[in-house]
């Protein structure tokens, strides 16, 4: 069985925004997502307890947030590919039912729900990821599994697969993993 993990935020939908807005709130000087630049820009302008908390916030209320239009043709056509969909995210496994009911509501089929900190446990079983994170991407590389993302300005300056669009993530499946 062919097995792909595809993460949820900045993937399914665009949790930066969110993300900045609820980070705004506790420092109004912490720049804009065009300026996330490295995959650690918070330190400068929240705690540790601050950032995880405001993203669990966000994953707990994730019912109010839209995913990317092609989302759900995304998903369905990985499904007709013959994958066995994954959808693995860092989140805390508190915001499981949120999770579900938003992949739910918004037909975003999959098989399975891996919340946790680290989703190179699933990397044995799997032959394709799709995630925005530098570190997931280069511990796939390092497994010799496809690994493709959506471009980022954290991401952008990487030597992985990047793509602007989630068909265009697509159609670089297609020609990876066929």
């Amino acid at each position: 069985m062919k097995k792909i993990a595809v993460d949820i935020d900045n993937i399914l939908w665009d949790f930066s925004p969110a993300f900045w807005e609820r980070l705004k709130k506790i420092n109004p000087e912490i720049v804009p997502p065009t300026s996330w630049n490295v995959w650690d820009f918070w330190h400068k302008y929240v705690t540790t307890k601050q950032l995880y908390g405001a993203i669990k916030e966000i994953h707990l209320e994730q019912e109010k947030f839209k995913p990317f239009d092609e989302a759900p043709h995304f998903l369905s056509s990985l499904r007709d590919m013959g994958f066995y969909i994954i959808i693995a995210s860092h989140r805390e496994q508190g915001t499981f039912d949120p999770t579900r009911r938003w992949l739910s509501m918004n037909k975003l089929v999959f098989d399975e729900i891996h919340l946790s900190n680290d989703k190179s446990i699933l990397f044995h079983d799997l032959l394709a990821v799709v995630d925005d994170s530098p570190s997931v991407l280069d511990k796939a590389k390092e497994a010799g599994i496809v690994r493709v993302g959506l471009r980022r300005p954290w991401n952008k300056d990487t030597d992985h697969p990047l793509f602007d669009t989630l068909p265009e993530i697509l159609a670089y499946l297609k020609t990876a993993c066929c």
